[in-house]
């Protein structure tokens, strides 16, 4: 029986029980009308408790179907997990939300031969939240802002349709696809800056569309883009154009291996105004804080750009290698004897886990470590690194082949070679420390004299300690 009704049942039954004992008792003392009378009050009694006793019960049954729902909500509907971040999941696997962040705090000294800067500094380096996740399953998403060196930028900004697996289609804000060292996620590169021909022929992310295709051994991803995001100035009528196409194959070695072998091409058409469409070539030397680029061809106003780069790498075991080269020629210079350069860099390193972790690997990019064995937070030691590189960017072109010098025709914007090692503490998969040291040489760097000795030299050390936490 129904909670009202048991209630009434019982509540009547005990009044009228009442009632007639009361009736019994007294009833040759009380006229008809006066026991019609107390009847009545008794059966009004019942139906005003009955109410207060059902409107209970309503509010009672529907306090228990809320519990009922909110506990089947929280044990069955969605999943709740930490990794290390909070992720949220219905219980279908059709919608999916992760909330992302990374910190990573860099502390520097650099100095130069030349005595023109001696510098100490800090600086947030990243400083990122966003989240990323997937709907009606096919769908992927991805958000994250940067609040570093004090602006709000966005990073990553992009919809990704994967129900045509293992095709996939990507629009927003992405990395052009090119060179393994530029799509390798800055919690992951080896080193605390990546290498130097990545800045230096700035590459960036750009808003517009990529296809792809991922296999189980070699990928093929192609793009068309629009500006970049905070470019100023961008005349909408033309605001030019980039497009761009990779190529990896990534077959497995033995046990555990994995050989990398991979091209890409960009192509960059700027607007057809010659006032807007300058250009400009540099890099520092291995370290952010400088606050000098040594090599930089200043601006040229160019009409394109072409880069080619060529990439190999190879894991075996807790030993790692890893090579880049590429050759960017730009078109349509103004004001220049020849009406195009031909610029270039590259870069080889090495690492090894000497605790015997191994390096991972993400179709086409290197990831965090497979495992930390020991990690500090639970006893261990942690997993270290050692890591070493030699770079080199060349921002030189005479057009007429000949060597830069100080009446050189064309353009001298230096060549800059540096050697850098490095030891990665990583205290689990998520924690590192870094800590880099680096010099280079700038050579042939006659368009920057105002940073160099006059005859286009210089020297640089610089020492980097890096402190990275993501989620």
């Amino acid at each position: 029986m129904p909670t009202g009704k048991r209630a009434r049942a019982l509540i009547t039954a005990g009044l009228v029980a009442a009632g007639t004992t009361a009736f019994a008792g007294g009833a040759q003392a009380q006229s008809n009308e006066q026991m019609l009378r107390m009847i009545q009050d008794l059966s009004a009694k019942v139906e005003e408790l009955t109410e207060q006793v059902q409107t209970a019960a309503i509010k009672a049954d529907s306090a228990e179907t809320r519990a009922a729902a909110a506990q089947k909500t929280a044990t069955g509907d969605v999943k709740f997990k930490w990794g290390p971040s909070p992720t949220i999941q219905s219980a279908d696997g059709k919608f999916e939300m992760h909330v992302r962040g990374r910190l990573l705090v860099d502390f520097g000294h650099v100095s130069d031969g030349a005595d023109k800067q001696k510098r100490n500094g800090t600086e947030f380096r990243a400083l990122r939240l966003g989240i990323e996740g997937k709907a009606w399953k096919d769908f992927k998403y991805k958000m994250e802002i940067d609040f570093a060196e004090n602006t709000v930028d966005i990073t990553d900004a992009y919809l990704e349709y994967a129900g045509w697996d293992p095709f996939y289609v990507l629009v927003g804000h992405a990395k052009t696809t090119n060179s393994m060292e530029e799509l390798t996620s800055s919690r992951h590169i080896d080193l605390v800056e990546r290498g130097g021909f990545t800045d230096a022929f700035n590459f960036n992310r750009r808003i517009g569309i990529q296809a792809g295709y991922v296999g189980d051994w070699f990928r093929v991803d192609v793009g068309g883009f629009g500006s970049e995001l905070d470019e100023p100035d961008v005349d909408f009528n033309d605001e030019g154009y980039a497009l761009s196409a990779r190529a990896v194959a990534f077959p497995k070695i033995g046990n555990d291996g994995i050989l990398h072998i991979g091209a890409s091409v960009l192509y960059r058409n700027y607007n057809d105004d010659f006032a807007d469409r300058t250009v400009r070539y540099r890099q520092r030397p291995h370290a952010h804080i400088s606050g000098i680029r040594y090599v930089d061809t200043n601006n040229l106003n160019a009409g394109s750009d072409l880069f080619f780069g060529v990439e190999l790498a190879g894991i075996m075991g807790p030993f790692w290698a890893n090579a880049e080269w590429g050759w960017l020629k730009v078109k349509d210079i103004v004001g220049q004897p020849g009406d195009s350069a031909t610029f270039q860099g590259g870069y080889f390193g090495v690492g090894w886990f000497i605790t015997g972790e191994q390096r991972g690997y993400d179709e086409g990019t290197f990831d965090r470590p497979k495992k930390v064995n020991k990690p500090v937070f639970e006893g261990g030691w942690g997993a270290i690194a050692l890591v070493g590189r030699i770079d080199f960017v060349d921002l030189n072109d005479t057009f007429g082949g000949g060597p830069c010098i100080m009446a050189a025709s064309g353009i001298c914007g230096g060549e800059q070679l540096t050697y850098v090692v490095g030891v990665n503490w990583f205290l689990n998969r998520h924690t590192v420390i870094k800590l880099n040291y680096a010099h280079s040489d700038v050579d042939k760097a006659f368009d920057n004299l105002g940073d160099t000795f006059p005859n286009g030299k210089n020297s640089i050390d610089s020492f980097t300690a890096r402190f990275q936490v993501d989620w």
